[in-house]
C-alpha cells in the first residue's frame, strides 16, 4: 500500500467504538510517518454523528472533512446513507445509480399488496424463528460475498435480545441436505449472470429436501443499495413478528459498559484485572462467577464441561 497515497475514511457514529477505533489509530501512526505530522490529517475523512468523540478527534487531528450522519439511525441500519455512499463515492462509483437502486428498494416496500419483498422476507424469517428455525444460513454468489458479513451484524443485533434472536451463519460451506437440522432457514443472495453457478444445484438439493430456501436474485452489483434497504426493513418486521424491538441494542450497550470499565482500570494500573479460575485441572482453568460455578458442581474440568454443555437448550 503506498500510504502516501492513501485516503482513510473513518465511520463510527459515536467514535467510542474499538473497532472503527483501533485500525484508525494503527493507521494515523503509519501514514504519520510516511507523510509527517503536518499532513496526515489531509490523509483522513470521518463519518460520524454530531457531537460525538470522533468529530473531537477528527477535529484534533485536523482530518481533511468530516462528514454527518441523521444521530436517529442506530449504526447497523446505516446502510443506505452517509457511510456506504461516502465510501462509494471515492472509490469512483456511480453514486447516482447507487441510490437510484436504494430508491427502487424503498418504493417495493411502501407496496400494500402480496408483492413487497421486503415485507415478505421479513415475515418468513420471523415466522421461522417463532417456529424454531431461529439460524439463518446466509449463501451468495461470490461477487456479493461479503454481503453476509453486514447482513451477521444487522441481524444478529437487531434480534438478539429478550432471549430471543436469529442466529446469522455467514460463510458456511454448502453442504449436503442431510448435516442441517431443522432449526435452519437458508436464503441464496444470487448475483444474474454469476461466474460461478455451482452453488445453484447444492442450494437446490438443500430445498429439495424439505430445508425452507429463500431465493433472492439481483440484476447486478449496483442493486446492493437496494438490498441494503430491504434488509433493514426485512429485519424491522422480523423483530415485530417476534415481539421484540430490533433498534434497541441491550445487550450490546451492557457489552461496551464493561468493556469501558475495564479499559478505565487498565489505564490507571498497566494490567486487567486478575480472574482466579473455579477449578485448576490438569493444565486446564476454568472461569465462571462463584454463584454460576456452584450450580455446576463438578470435581474436574470433564464434569464441569459435562454439566455446563448440559445446560444448553
Amino acid at each position: 500500500m503506498k500510504l502516501a497515497e492513501t485516503l482513510v475514511i473513518v465511520a463510527s457514529k459515536s467514535g467510542s467504538t474499538l473497532e472503527p477505533n483501533v485500525p484508525e489509530a494503527i493507521f494515523f501512526e503509519e501514514i504519520r510517518n510516511a507523510v509527517g505530522a503536518e499532513k496526515v490529517g489531509s490523509h483522513f475523512m470521518a463519518i460520524t454523528d454530531p457531537g460525538s468523540k470522533m468529530e473531537q478527534a477528527a477535529r484534533a487531528d485536523g482530518f481533511r472533512n468530516i462528514f454527518y450522519g441523521d444521530p436517529q439511525i442506530g449504526g447497523r441500519f446505516f446502510g443506505t446513507v452517509e457511510v456506504r455512499s461516502g465510501g462509494c463515492c471515492c472509490a469512483g462509483l456511480d453514486t447516482t445509480k447507487l441510490l437510484s437502486e436504494a430508491a427502487k428498494a424503498v418504493e417495493a416496500a411502501k407496496r400494500e399488496s402480496a408483492e413487497n419483498p421486503a415485507v415478505e422476507l421479513g415475515l418468513a424469517l420471523g415466522t421461522a424463528a417463532n417456529s424454531c428455525r431461529d439460524k439463518l444460513t446466509i449463501f451468495t454468489s461470490p461477487e456479493i460475498y461479503d454481503l453476509g458479513a453486514w447482513l451477521e451484524q444487522l441481524i444478529a443485533e437487531s434480534t438478539g435480545k429478550l432471549g430471543k434472536g436469529i442466529t446469522p451463519v455467514d460463510r458456511e460451506a454448502i453442504g449436503a441436505p442431510e448435516i442441517y437440522g431443522d432449526d435452519r432457514i437458508f436464503v441464496y443472495v444470487r448475483l444474474k449472470g454469476t461466474k460461478d453457478s455451482s452453488q445453484d444445484a447444492k442450494v437446490a438439493a438443500i430445498e429439495a429436501a424439505g430445508h425452507p430456501v429463500i431465493h433472492i436474485e439481483i440484476a447486478d452489483l449496483y442493486d446492493i443499495f437496494g438490498q441494503f434497504f430491504t434488509w433493514e426493513v426485512a429485519v424491522t418486521v422480523a423483530g415485530s413478528v417476534m415481539g421484540i424491538n430490533p433498534f434497541n441494542q441491550p445487550d450490546v450497550e451492557s457489552a461496551k459498559i464493561e468493556t469501558r470499565v475495564l479499559t478505565a482500570a487498565y489505564e490507571q494500573t498497566g494490567k486487567l484485572p486478575e480472574r482466579k479460575p473455579v477449578l485448576e485441572d490438569r493444565g486446564i482453568k476454568l472461569y465462571a462467577t462463584e454463584a454460576y460455578a456452584a450450580t455446576l458442581q463438578g470435581d474436574c474440568a470433564r464434569s464441569y464441561a459435562g454439566r455446563f454443555l448440559a445446560r444448553a437448550p
